[in-house]
């Protein structure tokens, strides 16, 4: 996993000092991932369950990084990312409870995929025949450690684009009425009337 910059280090340490986890967050707020959290994956029980996901993460790779730009696209929390993740790793009864948060997982990603006409690109049902591929070039089992830090610092800043625009989108709401132009870190900031490209 790529090592945290001591400022960002600092900065989450001062922040979380009042936070209380046993605090109910707010049930409209949506507190999902844009791509699956790399820590979660990397604190995986085994070296290779992690790098089973990673493989899961690599065959739908295209197909994840199109739904960020779909207007379909919505976070998903922890739960459905390791349902969605672990769809090689892990079978379930068919009518139970984690099997259809699998199917809700899969769904939503099917939907994104036939909006974007993408159809044919990948096929759940067969993901075992699907490539596993990084930069072009196939991975030989187990993954290479300097791949997978690769694939992580890849996830690591996907999600933070999208937390930072995130961020940026719910400051832009909150701006007062009277609120005065000459504020430059702010305008700089405010990426609402754009489109990031991720």
């Amino acid at each position: 996993v790529p090592r945290s910059l001591p400022e960002w280090m600092r900065a989450s340490r001062d922040i979380g000092k009042d936070f209380d986890q046993n605090t109910r967050s707010n049930p409209k707020v949506n507190r999902g991932y844009a791509l699956p959290d790399p820590g979660f994956i990397a604190a995986m029980a085994t070296p290779a369950l992690r790098d089973a996901y990673i493989v899961v993460y690599l065959k739908l790779r295209h197909a994840l990084h199109y739904r960020l730009t779909s207007p379909m696209f919505e976070p998903l929390n922890p739960t459905s990312w390791r349902d969605l993740l672990g769809i090689e790793s892990f079978q379930n009864k068919p009518n139970s409870y984690p099997a259809k948060r699998r199917n809700d997982v899969q769904t939503k990603l099917m939907d994104c995929i036939k909006a974007g006409k993408l159809e044919g690109t990948i096929d759940l049902a067969k993901m075992g025949t699907a490539p596993v591929l990084w930069r072009d070039q196939p991975l030989p089992n187990p993954l290479p450690e300097n791949v997978i830090s690769e694939i992580f610092w890849e996830l690591f800043e996907i999600n933070f684009r999208y937390e930072l625009v995130a961020l940026d989108r719910l400051c832009y709401q909150f701006k007062p009425a009277n609120f005065e132009q000459t504020s430059q870190p702010f305008d700089e900031l405010d990426a609402s009337s754009t489109r990031m490209d991720f």
